[in-house]
């Protein structure tokens, strides 16, 4: 095989369009969430939620990441029952100590036709809430 046929055999995977990215995305936080809800999330977690008013069979988890070196014992992000996006870190060493429980609502994407890029992250997100919280 010459080097132009070789060349050709070895394309590069064809990146995707913005719709296909999107629905990416929105595939990846669906199974996300899905996911904590059929398992329920962390204990840890479960309670301090609750602490902070969240009802969980309304709620989302879109991201959570447990015992990684380095990081607290329990992080991530997830959409509350009122559409408010909570980033968290609760460390559970020695007893539950919340590190940052904070409303990251404001910094979301929400745009419905961003130039480029499609469907902002937070509405994607807030779509999957709808869908599964109905």
């Amino acid at each position: 095989m010459d080097d132009r046929n070789s060349a050709m055999c070895e394309r590069e995977p064809r990146q995707l369009n913005v719709q296909q990215q999107n629905a990416s995305v929105e595939r990846s936080l669906r199974a996300e969430a899905s996911y904590w809800r059929r398992h329920g999330v962390p204990p840890a977690l479960a309670s301090v939620g609750v602490e902070r008013g969240i009802q969980w069979e309304r709620s989302i988890v879109v991201e959570l990441g447990i015992d990684f070196p380095g990081m607290p014992s329990i992080f991530g992000r997830l959409v509350t029952q009122d559409q408010r996006f909570i980033a968290f870190e609760i460390d559970t060493t020695d007893e539950i100590r919340v590190e940052q429980w904070e409303d990251i609502t404001s910094a979301q994407n929400f745009n419905e036709h961003n130039r480029g890029t499609g469907v902002g992250r937070g509405a994607l997100a807030l779509r999957v809430l709808r869908e599964l919280s109905a």
